[in-house]
């Protein structure tokens, strides 16, 4: 039975109301239970000045982690001052960089006070996982703005925070959040912020949201990226199986010179840093790509976690009617170009990759996004047509997603590959010892499209529906400003 929207809100807020603020019955001694940040960006000087009060902590050593290795292009961090406690021993651990402050003598403050400040040196973003600061505008992961105190895992998802914006007049702004008050520092760090002389734009369909951020000057209808991942989310829907989440948060900010990148930062977060000579919007490619990272709810290798995503986006967009049969063609064409002339092909799997290329480099250096993707496309033709079409990719995602309920959220090539032959029924070991463990060279796309058998009825959509139909039957997107 479906509830009443209005009553369904009731609900979720009856809901909420009932879990406690700060969790007390956990096993030893948790040093933190309460988080309080006000941020103040001055663009004129070029910086962020966060204030953090700490509640309730009780341990001898109080360390403050960024908790991310990935290097935040356009930021430069400063020491953070505890107040009334001398300076901090700064290291790294696992490429976080940290900082450590010991107790005073007299016992900790309540709340300790601490504040530190963010050059930001850039006024527009180099790509979706950098920083800028403008006259009119603030764009960073979150991960970029707050330090952390470190903590067991379980007393950081429950610990209460709270975040105050400080808004130069005329400013307003926009998270993955549903407020700035809530329950756990997972959720504060995975979305991204937008602030500033902002524009908002939203879509729905199929019961879910969609709502976009906007800043700049563009040429095109931001509406229309809201409008086409709503059909993305639709077609995700039917063939991936339930989301995560009935609401995406999702920014586009134009980038610092031509170039288009997209980050999924959490389960509802999608940021868009973009800039093409022809003042064309985001590709489809990427649009689908970060919304199918949205329906992953487990963990693998490169080659599955990105390249594979990225084949199975351009099918949903293929099934969405984004993208024509032989516009998906030539775009596969253009992935096997690059995955032929890539220099280490003959000579590293994709395991060697992982432990010899250097990261965080453009997704056309690494085998793990391009040829992950062809290994996509194959291992979803020869699932087809070991099943006579009864079986496909999309079926081995939702697998794997169903899963992690159980606790299976880390899968590694050889979990991948006997649940495939579990699906299959009969062993997959030649091809992944072939495509995955080694350097064999995958058929060209053309080939690997030819006589493939049409993909298994989606378990959301009724036999003989089209994609197109199907799309309208669950609901298609409303737009509105």
């Amino acid at each position: 039975m479906r509830f009443p929207r209005f009553l369904r809100t009731a609900r979720a807020f009856a809901l909420a109301a009932s879990v406690p603020v700060v969790v007390t019955t956990l096993p030893g001694d948790v040093p933190c239970c309460e988080l309080s940040y006000r941020v103040t960006p001055d663009p004129e000087a070029g910086d962020v000045e966060v204030a953090l009060e700490i509640h309730g902590f009780r341990g001898d050593t109080l360390v403050l982690t960024r908790p991310s290795a990935r290097p935040l292009v356009g930021l430069i961090g400063r020491d953070p001052e505890v107040e009334g406690v001398r300076r901090s021993r700064w290291g790294l651990r696992d490429g976080q960089p940290q900082w450590s402050f010991s107790r005073p003598a007299e016992g900790w403050e309540d709340p300790i006070r601490v504040r530190y400040r963010l050059s930001i040196t850039s006024r527009r973003p180099l790509n979706a996982w950098s920083v800028g600061l403008d006259r009119d505008l603030l764009y960073a992961p979150s991960e970029a703005l707050f330090l952390l105190p470190a903590m067991p895992e379980l007393a950081a998802r429950n610990a209460a925070v709270r975040v105050r914006w400080e808004l130069p007049r005329g400013w307003r702004s926009f998270t993955g959040w549903s407020g700035d008050a809530f329950h756990g520092t997972r959720q504060l760090l995975k979305t991204n912020i937008l602030a500033g002389d902002i524009e908002h734009r939203e879509a729905s369909a199929c019961g879910l949201e969609i709502d976009i951020a906007v800043y700049g000057e563009w040429t095109f209808d931001p509406a229309t990226i809201a409008g086409d991942l709503a059909r993305l989310a639709c077609v995700a829907r039917a063939r991936l199986g339930p989301p995560r989440a009935d609401r995406y948060a999702v920014t586009l900010v134009p980038a610092r010179f031509p170039m288009t990148s997209g980050n999924r930062n959490g389960p509802n977060a999608i940021g868009f840093v973009h800039l093409l000579p022809d003042g064309s919007p985001p590709p489809t490619r990427l649009l689908a790509h970060e919304i199918v990272h949205q329906w992953q709810r487990f963990d693998a290798a490169m080659w599955f976690q990105e390249g594979v995503n990225d084949y199975m986006g351009l099918r949903l967009a293929n099934e969405a009617g984004l993208i024509g049969d032989e516009r998906m063609a030539q775009i596969l064409g253009g992935i096997d170009s690059v995955y032929r002339a890539h220099p280490r092909r003959d000579n590293w799997s994709f395991a060697d990759e992982e432990r010899e290329a250097q990261p965080f480099g453009p997704s056309d250096e690494y085998l793990g996004y391009r040829k992950g993707a062809l290994v996509g496309l194959a291992l979803d033709r020869e699932l087809r047509l070991r099943t006579g079409g009864e079986i496909d990719l999309a079926t081995l995602w939702r697998e794997m997603n169903k899963r992690t309920a159980w606790g299976h959220v880390r899968w590694s090539d050889a979990e991948i590959s006997s649940r495939a032959a579990a699906l299959a029924g009969g062993s997959l070991d030649r091809f992944f010892a072939h495509y995955v463990d080694g350097t064999g060279t995958l058929a060209a796309p053309e080939r690997l499209l030819a006589n493939l058998p049409p993909a298994p009825t989606s378990p959301a959509r009724p036999r003989g529906l089209g994609a197109v139909a199907a799309f309208l039957e669950f609901g298609a997107p409303r737009l509105s400003p």
